[in-house]
């Protein structure tokens, strides 16, 4: 290209902004070639002219280049569509970030101008599938970095099989490689390192934004602990998040926050974020429980298997002590170094495949039913039954990318870690009913103690001693009623959802006597009230009626 040369280059219509843009290119001031965007309305070589030369387009003269500038403008150029969205198209091609699969429509549609939103602009194409293959082979020695891995091409895969959005936690303690697991899974659409990943430290309607740019995608999100707020606030994000995300939707706004009355508002996302504490645990920090609904939704998989210190639950035989953490390092400093050079090429290579496949769409409901088939049983709770039909999807995503020759790894080793990973998941979920059983042995064996102080016994200089006593017990019609301090009551079961689930079991069976309705509150105040002790003290206390004594708390 001389340094006359101006060449227009495509007509684009966005159709997410619903407006028509020239594209044009010119030899830059540093060398190469720069791209200017025009909107179709500036016509005029001057509007056309300030465009390139604000770019760094290196132009002779305005006189001198007015006629050949005026010609360009009036030439022609193939017509483009640029993407309102990512994900499926009508006729069957698929818009990543990063490419376009899809037969005829390769060349016309161009993905969405993504990069303004969240960590889309961290997305990158670099390295060869092969190279990017021996990388991540690490994942037969890790089932975390293998279901990351299958969640990425199986993303693709929901609207195929007419499944709703869910999301994953791996979950794990500080420094044990869940982020890398994670980032392994996240190379595969383009991030290369573990900052450049999204985060819960974002508003609404960013995350929202986010899912709308990641339609049938995965969408890794980086450590829960990051979202904003107090520590004790962060399960209310992640429930709003869950809601959010798993609904599909963003919010409805008033026509004016539409750009050019952009469509597609509408999306499928599957989202795998990272923690060091599961879904319930946060919960029970926020002294809530999840319901079944959400538990589904947002399944919290632990990512170290019993022994192990790291995610590489499955490491080369004979490696033990010194010489495994030796090997652990190494993977990980190895991950670290080779991943920004080594992303994004398998996602493109795996939707060439995906969308030239059209067995595809029956193939992948058929891997899900036979996952569903082999590993869920009819003994499982309609959420658990209901959690394999979802790592079914993952399992999916994994076969298919087998198949399509871009992931590199043992079928039946990448079936058992899936199943592992869908195993550990039920495993972890909370048993209410076990849970309640404990609490009430553990206050039947409390209330038997001798650290409540029996007043039907006790002399009155030891009720007149009580201020240190954790509660009392006095006759009361034919039972017995006991009263406990608060504060000691709620020590004794060790989170607030536990206590409040005692709590309202006892209210339900008649044995709990509180002065105020049951709420929804994250104190459990409803549920005390203010008692004169016997040293003449009003303290705040648990107080509970018991007709037929400590048998009444048998289930």
């Amino acid at each position: 290209m001389s340094q006359t040369d101006v060449r227009k280059v495509a007509q684009v219509y966005d159709e997410g902004a619903q407006v028509w843009y020239d594209h044009y290119e010119a030899p830059g001031l540093e060398g190469g070639t720069i791209t200017a965007v025009v909107p179709r309305e500036d016509q005029d070589p001057s509007a056309v002219r300030r465009y390139l030369l604000r770019r760094g387009a290196s132009l002779p003269p305005a006189a001198e280049h007015r006629d050949k500038l005026v010609a360009t403008i009036a030439g022609d150029a193939p017509v483009v569509r640029r993407a309102a969205r990512t994900g499926w198209r009508e006729g069957g091609a698929f818009v990543s970030h990063l490419h376009v699969a899809g037969g005829a429509q390769v060349g016309a549609v161009i993905p969405p101008d993504c990069a303004i939103v969240g960590s889309t602009g961290q997305l990158g194409l670099s390295g060869e599938l092969a190279k990017w293959q021996a990388l991540v082979s690490v994942a037969q020695h890790s089932t975390a970095i293998t279901v990351a891995l299958c969640a990425a091409f199986a993303a693709p895969l929901l609207a195929r099989v007419r499944r709703p959005n869910f999301a994953l936690v791996l979950v794990g303690p500080s420094r044990s490689g869940k982020s890398t697991a994670q980032l392994v899974g996240a190379s595969v659409l383009g991030f290369g390192a573990e900052e450049h990943l999204p985060s819960l430290n974002a508003t609404h309607a960013g995350l929202l934004s986010a899912a709308l740019t990641f339609n049938d995608h995965m969408l890794p999100i980086n450590e829960v602990g990051t979202a904003r707020g107090a520590k004790r606030d962060i399960y209310v994000v992640l429930r709003e998040t869950t809601y959010a995300l798993m609904n599909g939707q963003d919010v409805l706004r008033h026509p004016s926050f539409n750009s050019g009355g952009a469509t597609g508002r509408t999306f499928q996302v599957l989202p795998i974020l990272s923690s060091e504490h599961s879904p319930d645990a946060w919960a029970a920090r926020n002294g809530e429980s999840r319901d079944e609904g959400e538990t589904a939704r947002l399944i919290g998989v632990p990512v170290l298997a019993k022994g192990r210190r790291t995610i590489f639950d499955r490491p080369p035989a004979g490696l033990v002590g010194d010489a495994l953490d030796t090997w652990e390092g190494t993977q990980f400093n190895r991950l670290r170094l080779g991943l920004p050079q080594q992303r994004g090429v398998a996602f493109r290579a795996y939707l060439d495949a995906l969308v030239a496949d059209a067995d595809m769409s029956r193939l992948a409901q058929a891997l899900v039913s036979k996952f569903e088939r082999v590993v869920g049983s009819s003994s499982l709770s309609p959420v658990a039954q209901d959690i394999v039909a979802k790592f079914g999807v993952i399992y999916a995503g994994g076969m298919l990318a087998i198949r399509a020759g871009v992931l590199r790894l043992d079928k039946r080793e990448v079936a058992q870690a899936v199943k592992r990973a869908c195993q550990a998941a039920l495993a972890a979920l909370p048993d209410p009913a076990a849970e309640l059983l404990a609490s009430l042995a553990l206050l039947k064996e409390r209330l038997a103690s001798g650290a409540i102080i029996d007043l039907d016994t006790s002399t009155r200089r030891e009720q007149r001693m009580m201020r240190n006593a954790d509660g009392f017990q006095r006759p009361k019609g034919q039972g017995v009623e006991f009263v406990i301090r608060a504060q000691v009551f709620a020590g004794w079961f060790g989170t607030l959802a536990r206590v409040r689930r005692l709590l309202e079991w006892l209210d339900d069976e008649g044995l709990l006597d509180h002065g105020r309705e049951r709420s929804r509150e994250r104190s459990n105040h409803w549920a005390q009230k203010q008692v004169t002790w016997p040293d003449e003290t009003r303290v705040r206390s648990i107080s509970l009626y018991l007709p037929a004594g400590l048998s009444d708390l048998d289930r």
